[in-house]
C-alpha cells in the first residue's frame, strides 16, 4: 500500500497565541478522506507533559485550534488519523518551538 502523511505548520509559536494546527493526509497518492473517522494531535512539552487534542477530520487532513501555553522550549507533535473504515496512520513526530515573544530564543 502506498500511503503518506504530511504535516504542515509554523515552526515557532508564541505563548498565548491561538493557532490553527493542520495536517494534510494522502493515501495511495490521493488526498485521504477522513470524514467519518477521527483525528488527534499528540504533543509533548519540554517538561514531559503530554497533550492529546481532538481534531476535526476532513477530506484530506485534519485541523484543531490550540492556545499556546506558557511552556517555552522545544515541543514534539504528531498526528494520529483514523478513517471511517478504521485504517490508522500516525505521522512521524516533528519538533517545534514555543517562545515568550517573537524572536526570543525561548
Amino acid at each position: 500500500m502506498n500511503s503518506s502523511l504530511v504535516t504542515t505548520g509554523p515552526e515557532e509559536f508564541t505563548v498565548g497565541s491561538t493557532e490553527l494546527m493542520q495536517s494534510k493526509a494522502f493515501k495511495g497518492g490521493l488526498l485521504w478522506n477522513l470524514v467519518g473517522g477521527s483525528a488527534r494531535l499528540l504533543m509533548t512539552d519540554p517538561d514531559g507533559t503530554d497533550y492529546d487534542l481532538a481534531a476535526t477530520p476532513q477530506n484530506g487532513g485534519a485541523s484543531v485550534g490550540w492556545t499556546v501555553p506558557n511552556v517555552p522550549g522545544t515541543w514534539v507533535r504528531a498526528w494520529k488519523l483514523i478513517d471511517s473504515t478504521g485504517v490508522i496512520q500516525i505521522s512521524v513526530p516533528i519538533t517545534f518551538r514555543v517562545v515568550l515573544s517573537p524572536g526570543d530564543p525561548f
